[in-house]
């Protein structure tokens, strides 16, 4: 028994040291990135979308392809144009009872009832209702907690919680639905936790983009550390896209132990649309800066 106490006392410290370094190397002091870099970075992800254009095309997810929308309306480029008129051809041309049509087509209308989006993630009702401003969605309690700052207070276990309310938050100031003060004030509060989480969570993951994405996004790029762009310039795959995997220890082969979304994981990182698909956003929001 004092053998295995022992044991677990050494893994315990280990784990501490691990991470007690790995946050200082994470708030370490680095110059700013060139434009260049910058703009690397971004042409090397608009390659990876096209080489991989026919899988991505497979994904519906809507708010990747908002993302894909909005990089391409500020780049300017136009093989994103091209990759999202793709996708609106297959996705939402044809198909006019679209609920996700007003994220897209901002002031276009789509009746919904909360019944129609109940079994959808708890973000996505909130993305829903911001897109429309949607009156009868917003009395739903499930959806109306959403506008509270405090409502990831009550879901510590939900790693992009705050980074997802962010977002339902900025579609209400797009839709202009609701008090213009309160929502900046409640913007300027989840800036700040999304900030304090940068600092604390090292792991450069799917969540730790999109942190740095919606801070960006939101108007908080004066929060953000030249190391957290560093990091995701540096994770950047050679093929162009990103991993949700951040590789810390190679184990022989193409394998690596390191941290997934959510807890320890050992396997081989691959580039996904989920990830590369926000850094495509966040690279020509950089690079419109």
């Amino acid at each position: 028994m004092r053998k295995f106490l022992a044991g677990i006392s050494l893994i315990t410290v280990l784990i501490v040291l691990l991470y007690s370094y790995l946050v200082w190397k994470n708030n370490a002091s680095v110059t700013a990135l060139e434009r260049t870099e910058i703009e690397a970075t971004l042409e090397n992800s608009i390659q990876w979308l096209e080489k991989n254009r026919d899988s991505v095309l497979d994904i519906g997810n809507p708010m990747l392809w908002y993302m894909v929308q909005q990089a391409a309306d500020i780049s300017g480029d136009q093989r994103l144009q091209r990759l999202f008129a793709n996708y609106e051809q297959r996705y939402l041309k044809n198909r006019s009872i679209n609920l996700w049509r007003p994220l897209f087509y901002p002031g276009s209308w789509v009746g919904v009832r909360f019944e129609d989006i109940s079994d959808f993630p708890y973000y996505n009702w909130h993305f829903i209702y911001a897109s429309l401003c949607d009156r009868d969605l917003e009395k739903v309690p499930e959806i109306a907690i959403q506008n509270n700052p405090d409502f990831c207070d009550r879901h510590p276990l939900r790693p992009a919680c705050v980074t997802h309310q962010l977002m339902g938050i900025r579609l209400l100031q797009r839709s202009e639905c609701g008090n213009p003060a309160q929502l900046d004030n409640t913007v300027g509060q989840l800036q700040q936790r999304i900030h304090r989480q940068l600092l604390l969570d090292p792991r450069v993951v799917d969540v730790y983009m999109q942190r740095v994405l919606m801070l960006v996004e939101s108007g908080g790029g004066d929060l953000i550390k030249s190391i957290w762009i560093r990091n995701l310039v540096d994770a950047q795959q050679s093929d162009g896209g990103w991993s949700s995997f951040d590789p810390l220890v190679p184990l022989g082969g193409d394998r690596y132990f390191g941290f997934g979304p959510r807890i320890f994981a050992v396997k081989t990182p691959h580039s996904d649309f989920h990830m590369t698909a926000q850094g495509v956003l966040l690279f020509s929001l950089l690079t419109s800066r």
